[in-house]
């Protein structure tokens, strides 16, 4: 088996990127472009050394999956001129719905281990995205808004994005256009010059706050744009001189206009440049609800509750009416902040307990708790934790180390983001 090779590949599982593999002559052979289920041709790519592994390229699906369907984004489909970059941001994109969260959860269970009871399916499967960062570039007077090809720095366009907020659509055309009638020029990160690198649109349904990131102080984006941009309620500005990719840039500054104000579950809170923006609120909101009560639905109370990653307070604010004290941890500046809180750790936060809590949730980043935290909060033993997880992998890892304090009595899964292979999770766990 070499890289050249034409073959025929039964495909059984969904990787983690959200392409479909099968093993042949024990190698896993990962296709993009095509799904589990299905019988392909593909031609290998590039064959490990190290590994049992290879990579190919899809050339004809001579069983295709009963779930398979055309291409809903005109940035997706096979119809795009020759050499178009094709956007990969959505993986399962060809595929219904429902078969995606099958295949979601079937990933779960054979590579995480992780057995979900079952898979909250999203309100919507388009326009649900308010939060959205945009690469720039093509060139001055035709700007290109988009997202790097996976594996590569190729940009592909994302112009009305189908699963972006339709106020998002709106406001990106309207950058686009703009900063092309003022020949705003794009970065180009191959020479390092240029102006606008990036864009970042959060929405709360009904405004839209844009912040803009450019490659230098001296940048007539952030001079001239804020002033004929009429759809975003408050434009920020970023610089990022550097040669990495980090899209954020530094601390921001709002030229014009005001922070958004979003609601949650419920809880309204003001959103600024920086702020963590839920991509998905609608399933978000289902996920927080279901945090902070036990497993069949019913209200928790007691004396303490600790939240952990407390982000913009939403859980903080949910758990207020039923226990006597709420303490939150948060270390990001901003969020700490808007919250009224000294920024920090949870390792810090927790190693300050000394009471038993009656609950702990916790909503930790994709790299989970950690051995220290894990630690932490088997020292404390409170009877109920719960956890919302955004990376299954180190969910894993997590529930492997509180497993001698606690068992795991309930997980569920949301779709978050459909037609990519993210879900969100929630575990509740007892004391032992």
């Amino acid at each position: 088996m070499k890289a050249g090779d034409t073959l025929e590949l039964e495909l059984d599982a969904l990787t983690p990127g959200g392409e479909a593999s099968g093993i042949l002559e024990g190698r896993t052979i990962s296709v993009p472009g095509a799904f589990a289920g299905e019988q392909v041709r593909a031609r290998l790519t590039h064959v490990s050394r190290q590994q049992p592994r290879a990579h190919a390229e899809l050339r004809a699906i001579l069983r295709p999956h009963p779930g398979r369907r055309p291409s809903p984004c005109t940035h997706h489909d096979d119809g795009l001129p020759a050499r178009t970059p094709r956007c990969t941001g959505c993986p399962l994109l060809e595929l219904e719905v429902a078969d995606q969260r099958a295949l979601k959860r079937d990933l779960l269970a054979r590579q995480y281990d992780l057995h979900v009871d079952a898979v909250i399916a999203a309100p919507a499967e388009f326009g649900y995205r308010a939060a959205s960062k945009r690469v720039v570039g093509g060139s001055t007077g035709q700007l290109v808004l988009g997202s790097y090809v996976r594996g590569s720095h190729t940009l592909a366009a994302m112009h009305a994005c189908r699963v972006d907020h339709p106020e998002i659509v709106l406001a990106a055309e309207e950058l686009r256009r703009i900063a092309d009638w003022l020949k705003i020029e794009p970065y180009d990160e191959t020479s390092r010059s240029g102006d606008l690198r990036y864009a970042w649109f959060k929405t709360d349904g009904s405004s839209v706050l844009l912040t803009l990131v450019t490659a230098s102080a001296d940048s007539r984006a952030a001079s001239e744009l804020p002033a004929h941009l009429r759809r975003p309620v408050g434009v920020a500005w970023s610089v990022h001189a550097g040669a990495d990719n980090n899209l954020r840039g530094a601390a921001p500054t709002l030229l014009r206009g005001t922070n958004l104000h979003t609601t949650l579950a419920g809880v309204t809170r003001e959103l600024g440049p920086l702020g963590f923006l839920q991509p998905n609120p609608a399933v978000a909101a289902l996920a927080y609800a279901d945090l902070v009560r036990d497993h069949a639905g019913h209200e928790l109370r007691g004396a303490l509750a600790l939240d952990l990653y407390a982000g913009a307070g939403v859980t903080t604010e949910l758990l207020r009416p039923h226990f006597a004290e709420v303490h939150a941890c948060e270390a990001y500046p901003e969020s700490a902040a808007a919250l009224g809180l000294a920024p920090e750790t949870a390792e810090h936060f927790l190693a300050r307990q000394q009471r038993r809590p009656d609950l702990v949730i916790a909503n930790p980043p994709r790299e989970g708790l950690g051995p220290q935290v894990c630690a932490e909060l088997l020292r404390l033993a409170a009877p109920r934790l719960q956890l919302m997880s955004c990376g299954p992998a180190a969910l894993a890892r997590d529930l492997k180390a509180l497993a001698s304090g606690y068992r795991l009595t309930a997980l569920r899964a949301y779709d978050t983001l459909p037609h990519t292979p993210h879900l969100e999770l929630v575990a509740w766990l007892e004391s032992t």
